[in-house]
């Protein structure tokens, strides 16, 4: 530890690159999620062979969760503004990604790389997270 990282200039730079990344990793993931939700609502059939997915007799349980990614990438939005403020939704978020990964992996076939997807942006996001908010309590002593 050097007598730089003891500044309070450092820590509070630490703060904000540590707001850049997880902004920016939260900003990519919500971007995602509104593709593939779109892509549920309106394309559901290439969902499913994208997926290897046995083409479903109805396409309405993909348009649903396409609907259903979309209303929960509406609900990170104030997590992504101020993530520092508004802790709730990413906390749910980073829980709800690890247990959707569960969901997945019970469905199997097709649905791990749908849990696979979910798990890695739950990990790297909570990590982030994490980073954050570790910053920000050393900027505030």
């Amino acid at each position: 530890m050097t007598d730089a990282s003891l500044t309070m200039g450092w820590t509070v730079a630490q703060t904000s690159k540590a707001l850049r990344t997880y902004r920016l990793v939260l900003g990519f993931n919500m971007f995602v999620h509104l593709l593939i939700g779109l892509a549920c609502i309106f394309f559901a059939l290439w969902i499913s062979q994208m997926a290897g997915l046995p083409e479903p007799v109805a396409t309405g349980w993909e348009r649903g969760w396409g609907a259903t990614l979309l209303l929960v990438t509406l609900v990170y939005v104030p997590g992504l503004f101020d993530p520092l403020a508004n802790r709730a939704p990413n906390l749910i978020g980073i829980l709800g990604r690890y247990w959707m990964m569960v969901i997945w992996i019970f469905c199997g076939g097709g649905f791990l790389w749908f849990a696979l997807f979910d798990g890695f942006f739950a990990t790297v996001i909570g990590l982030l997270y994490r980073r954050l908010l570790t910053a920000r309590l050393m900027s505030h002593p």
